[in-house]
């Protein structure tokens, strides 16, 4: 048994509706397809494989317990890339998705589920063209949107785990996020 999981924020139904068509008009006129198989989404912890049960309750327990957090509004807009290679809606850095960034990545670091490599700085982004993505149309698609503007805002009261299942990124789990008050303290020696 193996499965892989994506931790990720998934905008609201609306917003989602706006970037699939964004991403849509970028398929059909620059010929590029492979953001299409994902569901939008800003990643907040990069694909893991798990392969056994024990391992999955342990990284569903740890995200869980990061859960515990204050719902934040979130902000995506206007375009930007990642040079060559990725064109993206930018995502507004604030306190509450830095947070809830971190807080994951504190709770699933004991797992031992990424190596050094993919520890690098969280980048807050949404997909729209990669990977089949060439210079040559990456530089017309920058093109095309230099004068485009894009703003949405969604509350963010929980994330989301996807599960690859025949080859598709399917929703597979939601934490919503649970009262800071009531997170369970860890017992102290000087208690």
């Amino acid at each position: 048994m193996e499965n892989l999981f994506l931790v990720c924020l998934v905008p609201s139904v609306s917003i989602v509706e706006d970037v699939d068509e964004i991403r849509n008009y970028i398929s059909g006129k620059f010929n590029v397809h492979e953001s299409l198989k994902r569901p939008a989404h800003i990643t907040l912890y990069p694909p893991v494989k798990l392969s056994s049960q024990e391992a999955e309750k342990k990284f569903f327990n740890a995200l869980d317990a990061a859960s515990f957090l204050k719902p934040f509004n979130q902000v995506l807009k206007n375009f930007n890339a990642f040079p060559e290679h990725t064109f993206y809606i930018d995502v507004e850095r604030n306190e509450g998705i830095m947070n809830l960034e971190k807080q994951i990545r504190k709770e699933l670091l004991p797992l031992k589920l990424l190596d050094k490599k993919d520890s690098s700085k969280f980048n807050p982004h949404l997909t729209l063209a990669f990977r089949d993505l060439k210079p040559p149309v990456f530089k017309d698609i920058l093109s095309d949107f230099k004068d485009r503007k894009f703003k949405r805002e969604f509350q963010v009261a929980a994330f989301s785990v996807y599960k690859h299942i025949d080859k598709k990124w399917q929703p597979y789990k939601e934490f919503a996020f649970k009262n800071v008050a009531d997170k369970p303290k860890i017992p102290s020696l000087f208690d």
